[in-house]
């Protein structure tokens, strides 16, 4: 009869839940699928007029656009200068 009860008892007794486990498991595959934050390349620029710096910071293809447009402004005021010979037009 002893022997039926202790049955009984392991029966009814839940099994160790895996559920805590999984859960940092999870936790890992989240961080992993996260996408990495793009590397930030930083310069230190003097302000026009004044001694102090400020601190830019951009990723590469930032940069490369930024160039872009400036190479970009470059050639129109260049242009203008050409028709007009002075640039006072």
């Amino acid at each position: 009869m002893l022997g039926l009860i202790l049955a009984g008892l392991v029966a009814a007794t839940p099994a160790p839940s895996t559920a805590p486990a999984a859960a940092p498991a999870e936790k890992r595959a989240e961080a992993v699928a996260k996408p990495a934050r793009p590397k930030r390349v930083c310069i230190e620029e003097q302000q026009m007029g004044s001694l102090m710096t400020r601190s830019i910071c951009a990723t590469p293809e930032e940069w490369e656009k930024r160039r872009q447009s400036d190479a970009r402004e470059i050639d129109r005021m260049r242009d203008n200068t050409a028709v007009c010979g002075t640039g006072a037009c």
